[in-house]
């Protein structure tokens, strides 16, 4: 199979990757993001498409322990007579990489990144890398280490006006079809990225049988009452519904993606109300349909759907202060550090019950109105 290494490039979208025709596929290719899902989506297509084309092949398993730098240097640059064609998977290439793209590293680090540089351009064609960088962006030390033959792909943030072309593009990938009320319930209340889109479709194709799916079906399969909706969460925290809140909190199933999804769906409600308010204190108290649209990207709803966000929204800000929504981002900046640091188990849970009780009692306080 015929690789291009001198053709690295930036994927706009995974879809994007998955339609690349098999003998253009990225030999080294890197996601950028947190979601494991996704990535796992990667691997899965990458599988079955070497599959196709080399056969049979090794996997081998690349994570940030003590001496897996050399076995990566191994796997890529020393020839195998037995094994010669493998899929190297790294993960939590953060940490992998770390010690090797420092710019005050050891001697040996510096050797070892010297040595990779003037090997990797040789590597055999039958051997492909794929590597999850846990950040937010792809760093230029990493790609000059490829030295150019590294393709890659960063997760970006999804706004309500992306979500309607998202979501076709998913059931264009999946070949699968929702009425127009299981799509609108789909999209608000399936967290905004490609891996949950993928993986909620997945779950009805596999559950249900079939391709087609109504309101009925989205609710029974993917929104059952014994599993956490972190929009839910959301709207019981800002309407002060705290009895609500922690009745669904009940759900948790001490998974930091759950928590994760939580704190940026509250980061998008925050912003929601904030420009409410901006709205309403320059049409004196009103908000007009156009404006709305415009800046809160609204403009692909139904009117009754624009009515019913408009008057929820304006409802939900009466709560917040300028004060409150700036201690409202601070808390939720903390907590995003916290947990994507690694705050886990009990420990996690206590923390984050402890911040949500701290953030009832701002919206109670009246010394912040």
């Amino acid at each position: 199979m015929e690789t291009k290494k001198s053709q690295a490039r930036e994927y706009n979208s995974l879809f994007q990757l998955f339609k690349t025709p098999v003998s253009q596929i990225p030999q080294f290719f890197a996601y950028a993001g947190e979601d494991s899902y996704e990535f796992e989506l990667i691997v899965e297509h990458y599988r079955e498409v070497l599959q196709k084309a080399l056969g049979a092949f090794e996997v081998i398993l690349i994570v940030p322990e003590s001496g897996d730098q050399t076995k990566l240097f191994a796997e890529l640059f020393t020839p195998d007579m037995f094994y010669p064609r493998k899929l190297i998977i790294i993960k939590n290439a953060t940490a992998l990489f770390k010690p090797i793209l420092d710019t005050k590293a050891a001697n040996e680090w510096k050797d070892y990144a010297s040595g990779f540089r003037k090997n990797i351009t040789s590597v055999s064609d039958e051997i492909f890398a794929l590597i999850h960088y846990d950040g937010k962006d792809i760093p230029k030390s990493l790609s000059e280490l490829f030295q150019g033959t590294l393709s890659h792909f960063k997760t970006k943030v999804f706004y309500p006006n992306d979500y309607p072309k998202i979501f076709k593009e998913v059931c264009d990938q999946e070949q699968v079809h929702f009425e127009n009320n299981a799509m609108d319930e789909f999209i608000h209340r399936t967290p905004a990225n490609v891996g949950a889109y993928i993986k909620s479709v997945k779950k009805l194709k596999q559950y249900l049988h079939r391709s087609k799916f109504t309101l009925e079906d989205v609710n029974s399969v993917l929104f059952s009452q014994n599993e956490l909706n972190t929009n839910v969460l959301v709207e019981s925290l800002v309407q002060k519904r705290k009895v609500d809140f922690f009745k669904e909190f009940t759900k948790f199933g001490d998974q930091n993606s759950e928590i994760l999804n939580f704190l940026t769906r509250l980061t998008y409600k925050l912003d929601e109300i904030r420009k409410i308010k901006v709205i309403r204190a320059r049409h004196n108290g009103e908000v007009p349909i156009p404006i709305m649209d415009d800046l809160l990207k609204t403009g692909s709803f139904s009117e009754a759907r624009k009515n019913f966000v408009r008057r929820q929204l304006v409802s939900d800000s009466a709560n917040f202060t300028d004060k409150i929504l700036d201690l409202f981002y601070d808390q939720v900046i903390e907590m995003n550090i916290k947990f994507k640091s690694g705050l886990r188990d009990e420990e996690g849970k206590n923390y984050f019950i402890q911040k949500i009780m701290h953030l009832f009692a701002l919206l109670q306080d009246k010394s912040s109105k």
